[in-house]
């Protein structure tokens, strides 16, 4: 159970619209196509971030959440956000962006950035494809019989590669080159730590650093850094690896990681970022499969399974003990 209040800003009236427009949605779904939200919507950009902590407050302090004892709170418990006539239409165009550049990519290459909460999929031109995570940056060049490149600049991508041995594919991040020998790969630059994380599914890939190269074969991982020799490969079992691969599917599977971590994810893939207002917190194990869309019912089962509460500031959610 959550304990505590929100803390909402008051100034102009935001707030109490913002409230007023997600108790109506919340009891007449048609209200979401209301022109009269809309105009207040497109009055200040500001609108849509309220209306969202204030769908996310009702959400928490619903009745099937309040009567819940100091357990997890069941996932299920909380449907996902309705999205306003606005999202969905962005989001419809942000289809039709993928599709256009299903279709352009096989002339050249083109630079990709994903934002928050946004998971692109790429098909390109030799037959090979890629799902790009949120916040990621990349440029793919990659032509049918000849230049196979894909240039990244931070985030995570999984790759399904149709093998050339005449023309390799190369992945290029932080001043470490991973060339495919026919395989499914993932991997991971973290510009903060200076590290590159190889997982292969399938296959396997070459993987070289200024210090040296080192071969990684299906069911084996390794992180690798551009000053430091490529270390020991590390096994890891069918498990781990469909848990690794679930941000392609919306999913945030967890087995022991640090809490510091899930909170990272999440925040990768919401605009309704989570804090840790107890910093301690950051090294508890966490397990279970949350929604990777769904960061207030994450929250909550968190704050349970911690001792501790989650409430929801005009900044985002924090947790705390």
């Amino acid at each position: 159970m959550i304990k505590g209040g929100p803390e909402q800003p008051v100034e102009d009236g935001t707030a109490h619209w913002a409230a007023h427009w997600a108790a109506r949605i919340d009891a007449e779904p048609d209200s979401a196509h209301d022109p009269d939200l809309a105009a207040w919507l497109d009055a200040d950009p500001r609108h849509a971030g309220a209306l969202l902590r204030a769908r996310a407050v009702l959400a928490m302090f619903a009745p099937d959440v309040q009567a819940a004892p100091a357990e997890p709170v069941p996932l299920e418990s909380l449907p996902p956000p309705r999205r306003h006539p606005r999202i969905a239409m962005l989001a419809g165009l942000g289809a039709v962006a993928a599709a256009l550049a299903l279709a352009l990519l096989p002339r050249g290459g083109m630079a990709v950035a994903t934002g928050t909460g946004e998971v692109r999929r790429l098909g390109l031109a030799d037959g090979s494809s890629l799902a790009i995570d949120a916040r990621s940056r990349l440029t793919v060049d990659v032509v049918r019989g000849g230049r196979r490149q894909v240039a990244m600049a931070g985030g995570r991508a999984l790759f399904r590669v149709t093998h050339d041995a005449a023309h390799p594919f190369q992945v290029v991040a932080g001043g470490v080159t991973i060339t495919d020998v026919g395989t499914v790969f993932e991997v991971t630059q973290d510009e903060d730590a200076g590290t590159v994380d190889v997982i292969v599914s399938e296959g396997a890939v070459r993987v070289a650093t200024p210090l040296g190269t080192r071969l990684l074969v299906a069911g084996q991982r390794g992180r690798f850094a551009a000053n430091a020799p490529p270390p020991p490969a590390r096994a890891v079992d069918a498990t781990t690896l469909a848990r690794t691969a679930g941000w392609t599917e919306g999913r945030l599977d967890l087995n022991g990681e640090a809490l510091r971590e899930a909170v990272a994810e999440m925040n990768r893939h919401n605009q309704l970022q989570i804090a840790l207002g107890t910093p301690a917190l950051g090294a508890e194990p966490l397990y279970g499969a949350f929604r990777l869309n769904d960061p207030v019912a994450f929250a909550q089962a968190v704050a349970a399974s911690v001792g501790g509460r989650a409430r929801l500031t005009t900044d985002g959610l924090v947790i705390e003990r």
